[in-house]
């Protein structure tokens, strides 16, 4: 219970923590942001989110380091692992899951937009630094970190809510990749799947996640910059 004592921000800290109702209007605005942004009234919704976490951790008188933005028990390891489990991903993707998803939609995964980085340098450096800033960074903080553990905390701590979790952050996460057809968001759904579990694997370190990303899309834009990507 809330000591009649406590100051403001120990009376917020315990309804953020603890309030399900507070929690679930905290999920509701960023579900609305989320659609926002799949509609294309605003431009991104990760940036938001990680305000938004920055913000809700801050009430809840905690810091990223308790969502897992630590530094990793080995650097080596963590980053031997990411650039392995990225390259397995990416080949199955590209070779088996696309190819199969564009089967069964009849809808050819659009790339369309990234087209320009063809042969184009400057472009290809640019893509690859928002690679690794806006979106292993910034959306691996947003979703991973901030909005994973937030519907853990509405959908219970046990193993079950871990999973839910999981889907319903994955789905959001898919569907901010609409502009790529449903070939695109399923197949984006299914790598935010995969970053979740090895966010756990990681003992729920960012860092792996985020590594596995940034090399995830970096194979990607260098595929489609040497005109190779399928």
């Amino acid at each position: 219970m809330i000591n009649p004592q406590s100051s403001w921000r120990e009376r917020m800290a315990f309804l953020f923590q603890n309030s399900k109702i507070v929690i679930g209007i905290e999920i509701l605005i960023v579900i609305t942001f989320q659609l926002l942004h799949v509609f294309r009234v605003i431009p991104t919704a990760a940036i938001f989110l990680v305000l938004l976490g920055w913000f809700s951790l801050w009430l809840r008188k905690n810091t990223w380091r308790s969502v897992g933005l630590s530094r990793p028990v080995n650097w080596l390891s963590t980053i031997g692992i990411s650039i392995s489990l990225a390259i397995i991903f990416q080949v199955i993707s590209i070779w088996v899951i696309v190819p199969t998803l564009e089967k069964i939609t009849n809808t050819p995964l659009d790339l369309r937009q990234f087209e320009v980085l063809r042969s184009n340098t400057s472009l290809f450096v640019v893509s690859i630094i928002a690679s690794w800033t806006y979106a292993a960074f910034i959306e691996e903080m947003a979703y991973r970190g901030y909005l994973l553990n937030r519907f853990k905390d509405l959908l219970g701590v046990g193993q079950f809510g871990w999973i839910l979790a999981t889907i319903i952050t994955s789905v959001l996460f898919g569907l901010s990749h609409t502009y790529q057809g449903i070939s695109g968001v399923v197949d984006t759904f299914l790598a935010a799947c995969m970053m979740a579990g090895v966010y756990f694997i990681g003992k729920r370190n960012l860092w792996l996640p985020i590594i596995v990303h940034g090399v995830k899309d970096t194979i990607g834009f260098t595929l489609i910059f040497l005109g190779l990507y399928p």
